[in-house]
């Protein structure tokens, strides 16, 4: 019973929590969500480097950008096991707001990731998308990144990353991924990011 209670409690805290910390902004025609819930994320920050990311995409590679306008019912930008993913049963694209920020990752990068999820979009679009046709359905994602790569100044990172993912055999190139596994670490490096905050706090509130 005191378990139940301890558990709806967390549940109604985390619900509480994101509402607070959700913000909905409509950048380049695509409605995006954003659930910041790292007190060390700006906000702003996240909605510029998405907005950039996403004029990239419209800049160099325009009918990619055109079809995933339409594939794409919204953006959310939110803390998740990996950079970016697509859920069909909402047509949402999924970007990881830690991987949004990472000054180790361009813009270019994180619109490298939408591409990626936008084929993924547009595979599940056409009725295409076979489980057991993962493997070939990743290396379609791998070469739009490529294409993306290739057609933008600068995109180095990109083209090497795709291309090194095309070499791959089926198994590496669409992994199983453990997402208790994944979950469990990202709460931990969280932990750690909010005690920070939370001591950072303390100290200026004392100087």
């Amino acid at each position: 019973m005191l378990g139940d209670l301890v558990e709806r409690w967390r549940v109604q805290a985390m619900r509480a929590l994101q509402g607070w910390a959700t913000e909905k902004r409509t950048l380049r025609g695509l409605p995006v969500t954003l659930i910041n819930t790292r007190p060390d994320i700006d906000s702003e920050l996240v909605f510029r480097r998405l907005d950039t990311a996403l004029g990239l995409i419209q800049q160099y590679r325009p009918a990619t950008f055109a079809q995933l306008t339409q594939d794409f019912s919204r953006i959310h930008v939110v803390r998740y096991p990996c950079r970016a993913a697509f859920y069909p049963d909402s047509r949402t694209c999924l970007v990881e707001l830690t991987f949004s920020v990472n000054p180790e990752f361009t813009e270019a990068q994180i619109a490298s990731s939408i591409v990626h999820e936008g084929m993924h979009a547009h595979v599940f679009a056409t009725g295409k998308s076979d489980p057991a046709e993962r493997p070939d359905e990743e290396r379609l994602c791998r070469q739009a990144e490529l294409e993306f790569g290739l057609a933008i100044p600068n995109g180095e990172a990109i083209v090497r990353r795709a291309t090194e993912s095309l070499q791959l055999d089926d198994e590496d190139v669409a992994p199983v991924i453990d997402w208790q596994q994944a979950q469990q670490a990202i709460a931990e490096v969280d932990a750690r990011a909010t005690s920070r905050g939370r001591d950072e706090g303390s100290r200026s509130s004392q100087a």
